[in-house]
């Protein structure tokens, strides 16, 4: 132990002002974006008058707790359409992309593929200017796509960041792997399967959360190519809500709460209600996070 002590480097005078700014600064960035989540829990649970009244914070005023609010939100017939929607859509959703996006990984990481330099090329190029608004409806809308279920996922099938980054990590892999498996009489099917999504875990749990947020948060397809209510996805519903929510929302879903809660608090109930099962998917793939993105980030 002493020699340790003797042994260790003492930090010099820059470099522990340059760690005190350094730690000061994110402890500030991260208390200013947790403060609104904070208030917003604390607004969906608290009373009429402790929100009017200005009692509310970064914590409740547990005096004037009240969970009204969640059983508005709950039981509104469009939020459990919507949720219901959003759920389905963001399962089949992540998964055909990371599919989709991984078969296109695996052929544009092979330098023996014909064109292989354009596709890439075209690739970025979609992924910087996109079709445009009109276009991509006129052409959902000749494929009869419009008002179905199906369009609600298969829109973002296919995304050239999260390709980007598993093209990179697949290119990371050995060759040697792939002509081994061959001479044993593997197929690119098996090699695909057996070989490079095995050793490509972390950087798929990345791309499946990526994906997952990304459907999970989409509204504006819902509001472009469906105007059926049973097709509205719950991002929808929610800016439906905030947009509308008045007394007359509160006296139709509320009741005799009505006196009890606020368009504020239903609001902030909805936003809650919507943001936690997203949030619950990433302590599972959080150790793969960072590992996954660095992976894919860096060839080598």
């Amino acid at each position: 132990m002493a020699a340790r002590k003797k042994n260790k480097i003492k930090a010099s005078l820059g470099r522990r002002i340059f760690c005190f700014f350094n730690y000061t600064f994110f402890a500030i960035l991260a208390f200013a974006m947790l403060a609104p989540i904070l208030n917003l829990i604390a607004k969906s649970v608290s009373s009429e008058a402790a929100v009017l009244s200005g009692e509310v914070g970064l914590l409740p005023n547990f005096k004037k707790l009240q969970f009204d609010t969640y059983r508005i939100v709950i039981e509104n017939k469009s939020f459990i359409i919507g949720l219901k929607n959003t759920v389905l859509v963001t399962i089949l959703g992540s998964f055909s992309s990371l599919f989709v996006t991984a078969c296109a990984a695996y052929a544009l990481s092979k330098e023996y593929l014909r064109a292989r330099k354009v596709l890439i090329v075209l690739c970025i190029f979609i992924m910087i200017f996109s079709g445009g608004l009109i276009p991509t409806y006129m052409v959902v809308d000749k494929l009869r796509l419009t008002n179905t279920f199906t369009v609600l996922w298969i829109l973002g099938v296919f995304n050239v960041y999260n390709m980007l980054i598993l093209k990179s990590n697949f290119e990371s892999i050995s060759s040697e792997l792939e002509e081994s498996a061959m001479i044993d009489g593997a197929g690119h099917l098996t090699i695909f399967f057996k070989i490079y999504l095995p050793l490509t875990k972390a950087t798929l749990a990345v791309i499946t959360l990526f994906s997952a947020v990304g459907y999970w948060n989409n509204f504006f397809t819902s509001l472009i190519y469906t105007s059926k209510p049973q097709l509205k996805t719950l991002q929808l519903v929610l800016k439906e809500i905030i947009f509308s929510v008045s007394d007359i929302f509160l006296n139709l879903y509320g009741g005799q709460s009505a006196g009890e809660v606020t368009a504020q608090s239903t609001v902030a109930a909805c936003v809650v209600v919507a943001t936690v099962p997203i949030l619950l998917v990433y302590p599972f793939l959080q150790k793969h996070f960072t590992k996954g993105v660095m992976t894919g980030a860096v060839k080598g």
